[in-house]
């Protein structure tokens, strides 16, 4: 995983990673590397090898995919995603001093976290994605949840990227 973990750090900061700056980073021999992305492409990592005689040094990855972000735990899941509402919602509660307020935000957490948890769910998985674990028929697809129109029109139903920890 530190090659992944690498990709992933270093395409935050670039438009492509050759397998040189992936191997300076982690320690790992050019060939390592090489064999670790091919091995993770196409799932994981878009991987190109340029035309070089065999030599790796400038193969690069142009992109990782969703399953890759959440691999390293920068993508989250429908249910991670939940969670982080629920959590953000008791922490504005225990900061909140009018108490309507204060029980509406603990309503609002314990709703999310236990009552509603199956339609938060499928309401995240229209912002995030189906989980890894989860088949299409788990999370229903849009129309489970009467499609992003239904809560407020896709990724701000959820707080857009903020609610996600900018994922």
């Amino acid at each position: 995983m530190p090659v992944l973990n690498t990709v992933v750090e270093l395409l935050g900061h670039s438009y492509m990673v050759t397998v040189s700056d992936i191997a300076g980073r982690t320690g790992l021999e050019l060939a390592e590397v090489a064999r670790s992305l091919d091995a993770m492409d196409p799932t994981f990592v878009d991987f190109r090898k340029t035309e070089t005689g065999g030599d790796p040094t400038f193969w690069y990855v142009n992109k990782v995919t969703p399953e890759a972000r959440r691999a390293v735990g920068q993508w989250p899941t429908p249910e991670s995603l939940v969670d982080r509402l629920v959590q953000a919602f008791n922490n504005a509660a225990e900061h909140e001093e009018d108490a309507e307020r204060h029980y509406q935000l603990r309503q609002a957490a314990g709703l999310l976290g236990e009552t509603l948890r199956d339609v938060a769910v499928q309401v995240a998985a229209t912002v995030t994605g189906p989980s890894p674990a989860s088949s299409p028929a788990d999370t229903g697809g849009p129309s489970a949840v009467g499609g992003p129109s239904a809560v407020g029109g896709g990724a701000s139903a959820a707080g857009g990227a903020s609610a996600a920890g900018g994922a």
